[in-house]
């Protein structure tokens, strides 16, 4: 593992998202039963299969590497843990019960606090987007036709004369901070565009340049956030909690992010605004 260059894991990691994404379909915009969690989110067999896939395949290859996942976590705290997985087999499962397609597979290794190498998988959109410090992140889709590095595309993508763009949370209501932040960027930034969204793909849009910010004040967990950290921070994003404006970390054995903000540095300079 530890010789194994990232583009190579990023490759690897990309194709275990791609299958669990497969299985994720087999049950999308069915009538697949809907169980409640202890914490009363939704669960359905999708999410099931798809983590025990990921789990099995990342423990043949590394089994070495300690996993969390949001449904089947290990007792393992990560304030003790050099390096682990952290996963989300179906991010967004309340898009995908409504029927949404952008749901998504996240996969993300985290070492010493923070996650290093990510990948975050749209199955319904058939988007992938892959992302690590060592090479940079990119990203495929079935419109992006034949291009190096394996179909992909370096990110960011999008020309910087678009609106200023914010992207939030569908599914969860925005909390007065997000609020108060939304007034005071439409004050400054009257042309302002705002997009509502569900799961990851929200890190994935400012690491493209499809959007230019994502406030979460909202419960999140490291699952939600780790593989788009990455991706969004090798695109030259910053993720940051919303308190301190340090990077976000994933130590504490809550599992649980602070209120964090993601954006991009070329299009919201604090300090200026």
């Amino acid at each position: 593992m530890n010789n194994l260059p990232q583009d190579h894991l990023l490759m690897k990691l990309s194709d275990i998202a791609r299958k669990a994404g497969k299985i994720t379909l087999a049950y999308f915009r069915t009538s697949t039963e809907v169980a409640e969690k202890a914490d009363g989110s939704p669960v359905t067999k999708a999410d099931q299969e798809a983590e025990a896939y990921i789990v099995d395949a990342l423990r043949q290859l590394y089994p070495d590497i300690p996993f969390i996942g949001e449904e089947s976590c290990t007792n393992a705290a990560p304030s003790q843990l050099k390096r682990y997985w952290c996963v989300d087999p179906l991010d967004g499962t309340r898009e995908f019960i409504n029927n949404r397609p952008e749901y998504t597979v996240n996969i993300a290794l985290v070492e010493d606090g923070y996650p290093i190498a990510g990948v975050i998988y749209a199955p319904a959109l058939d988007h992938m987007y892959i992302g690590s410090m060592e090479t940079g992140s990119y990203m495929k889709s079935r419109a992006s036709g034949v291009f190096a590095n394996h179909g992909f595309q370096r990110l960011p993508l999008t020309a910087d004369n678009m609106p200023f763009t914010v992207v939030m949370s569908r599914m969860h209501p925005t909390a007065g901070a997000e609020q108060g932040l939304l007034a005071e960027l439409k004050a400054k930034r009257p042309d302002m565009m705002v997009r509502v969204l569900g799961s990851s793909i929200k890190f994935c849009m400012v690491a493209d340049g499809s959007a230019d910010m994502y406030f979460r004040a909202g419960r999140t967990m490291f699952w939600d956030s780790a593989a788009g950290h990455i991706i969004a921070k090798a695109a030259g994003c910053k993720v940051v909690r919303w308190d301190s404006r340090e990077e976000l970390v994933y130590n504490t054995d809550a599992l649980e992010n602070p209120a964090f903000l993601v954006y991009n540095p070329k299009r919201w300079n604090e300090s200026s605004e």
